[in-house]
């Protein structure tokens, strides 16, 4: 309700005024600082309630049972570079049909047929790939159905979400996201309570979760797909020469990220050790969602001042005020690092004690993928430059295996989590390099700007001591805070102002 009395006025299409306003780059401007604040309290309300159901399965399972949870999650993840390398381009064409028309009702069936002839195609193909995922995650055969209904709901999601960016409906989204957590959460609640909560039913749950804030989804967007329209040929065309960059990006993109260090984990440790390793990586991707909101704003954003020629406001973000968010971020990460040392044996018991010291160094991973989510990757969309995201990706995919193979065997979850952040670092300097040789970015002092969190990740690792980290990482912050004391009171004059507006 207090979604729909804030936004359903703007973002209502039988009203053409406010509609016809959202077209311009001046909404994304003026709205930047209510949307971001309003996405911030919703996903801050997601991260609890997942926090919470993190909890709860850990409290019922333990780090065994929980492993099992957290491994059919992420294979029918993995499962996703089936279909997912279409799904960007309902922003980049939502956008700009949007701008033109109102709706988003081209792309969104040409991309929705794409998607549906791939889940098919996944499903003939099921016994040529699973039996993979079933080794690497040790299932047994009656598991696939829990992972193929749990990769449908998922994909069907992100089609419903990325429609939303298209639409520039970013707190029906975030909206919709919290209430995919409430009914997770309930659900698993409800299990409990009648003593039915099984490895099995709590994948259900998230299946649910996912089913219901999809149709939810579709619901708020009728107006917007129920539209005449025509797909022609030449716009198939633009639709796979801008995807195609994205499908190996897609594919090596799950080489670089956690859920291939779950299929290591899995492998050269134990199921419990994965299901220790889960507790730290899930709340790095709890803590990611502020980063990842920031995109999916900055996206639309861009897309419409390029079609408007207003570059001069991209290279102001990217010189002034980037550089200093990045810095804040990087400091919050290390204090999220400590946070979690006091708190993690407490909140989730002795048994996941082990997940200390990964915690603190995925939040230095968590500083390093901070320019990337918030500025490098947005760009690189918004100019169709999908190649700079695939060369970045191949790159972080092949230092992640080759880390992990070398790192995990001898140093354990701290060798994972170590693999992450150097992964993450290469994907950075790859993105930042081929953006500045496109002559879309200048140099700045932003890679100087996750210092701190590296550093402090290095001191825990050596030293085995919180404080000494916290002391190391605060201590570089406050030295590049006043050697860019000038750029920093730029851009936070420029966010003053634009909270303002």
């Amino acid at each position: 309700m207090i979604l729909d009395s804030t936004e359903g006025p703007i973002e209502n299409p039988q009203n053409f005024s406010p509609a016809a306003e959202r077209q311009s780059s001046d909404w994304d401007v003026r709205n930047a600082s209510r949307n971001y604040i309003w996405l911030v309290l919703l996903q801050g309300g997601s991260i609890a309630l997942a926090f919470a159901t993190i909890w709860l399965l850990t409290r019922k399972f333990g780090s065994q049972g929980y492993g099992g949870i957290v491994a059919v999650i992420a294979a029918s993840q993995i499962a996703q570079v089936c279909v997912n390398w279409t799904s960007f381009s309902l922003v980049r064409f939502g956008v700009d049909e949007f701008v033109e028309t109102q709706k988003i009702a081209k792309i969104f069936w040409t991309r929705f047929f794409i998607l549906a002839v791939n889940i098919v195609l996944a499903f003939l193909l099921a016994s040529f790939w699973y039996p993979y995922v079933a080794t690497s995650f040790n299932f047994l055969p009656e598991t696939y159905w829990l992972v193929f209904a749990h990769f449908v709901s998922l994909a069907l999601w992100a089609h419903v979400q990325l429609s939303l960016q298209g639409a520039k409906m970013p707190r029906v989204q975030g909206f919709l996201q919290f209430l995919e957590r409430v009914g997770i959460l309930t659900a698993i609640i409800f299990f409990q309570s009648i003593d039915k909560l099984y490895i099995s039913s709590a994948i259900l749950c998230y299946i649910a979760g996912s089913f219901g804030a999809t149709v939810i989804g579709l619901y708020r967007l009728r107006s917007y797909i129920w539209a005449p329209f025509s797909v022609d040929l030449e716009f198939i065309k633009r639709v796979i020469v801008f995807s195609l960059p994205l499908l190996p990006f897609t594919v090596v993109g799950y080489f670089s990220g956690n859920h291939i260090d779950y299929v290591f984990v899995s492998r050269f440790l134990s199921t419990r050790e994965l299901g220790v390793y889960s507790v730290a990586a899930q709340m790095n991707g709890i803590m990611m969602v502020v980063p990842t909101v920031a995109s999916s704003l900055l996206i639309p954003l861009f897309v419409t001042l390029e079609k408007e020629d207003q570059t001069h406001k991209i290279d102001h973000f990217f010189n002034d005020v980037l550089p200093a968010m990045s810095l804040v971020w990087c400091g919050f990460c290390c204090l999220a690092g400590f946070v979690g040392f006091l708190t993690i044996p407490v909140i989730f018991g002795a048994d996941f004690a082990g997940a200390i010291s990964p915690w603190w160094i995925l939040s230095a991973a968590a500083a390093a993928s901070f320019p990337v989510w918030v500025g490098y990757y947005a760009l690189s969309q918004a100019i169709s430059a999908t190649y700079i995201a695939m060369f970045s990706a191949i790159f972080a995919a092949i230092t992640n295996i080759a880390a992990n193979f070398l790192l995990i065997p001898r140093f354990g979850l701290v060798g994972c989590a170590w693999a992450t952040v150097v992964t993450y670092l290469v994907s950075v300097t790859c993105f930042a390099f081929l953006l500045r040789r496109a002559g879309k970015i200048a140099l700045s002092w932003t890679p100087l700007s996750i210092l701190p969190a590296v550093v402090g990740a290095v001191v825990l690792t050596i030293t085995v001591n919180a404080y000494w980290s916290l002391l190391a990482a605060a201590t570089i912050t406050i030295f590049l805070s006043y050697i860019y004391r000038n750029p920093i009171k730029l851009a936070f004059a420029f966010l003053r102002n634009s909270l303002e507006k």
